[in-house]
Formats: C-alpha cells, structure tokens, sequence
C-alpha cells in the first residue's frame, strides 16, 4: 500500500486505463488491497490539496 501512497504524494494521476475507474474523473485515487489472506481489506486512497 505504501507504493501507492507514495506515488500519490509525488504527483503520480492514476492507474487505472479508463475501465470501471476513470482516471479523468478522479484524479489522484488508488484503489488496493492488503496481502493478508484470511482478512482481506480494500483501500481507496485518495490525495487531499493543501
């Protein structure tokens, strides 16, 4: 997860090519999961502006 919360804080836009998460609408969002496979959880981080 800290890939993504890394790339974000850095300017990266999004990964997603314009299937069910469009990136030109939500610039800046992340969707990903943990690793843990009994509990898995999903997270959508998003980039806050100052």
């Amino acid at each position: 997860m800290y890939q993504y919360v890394f790339a974000l804080a850095n300017g990266a836009e999004g990964w997603y090519s314009d299937d069910w998460m469009d990136s030109a609408r939500r610039p800046g969002t992340a969707i990903c999961s943990c690793n843990d496979g009994l509990r898995p959880v999903i997270v959508k981080i998003e980039r806050m502006e100052d």
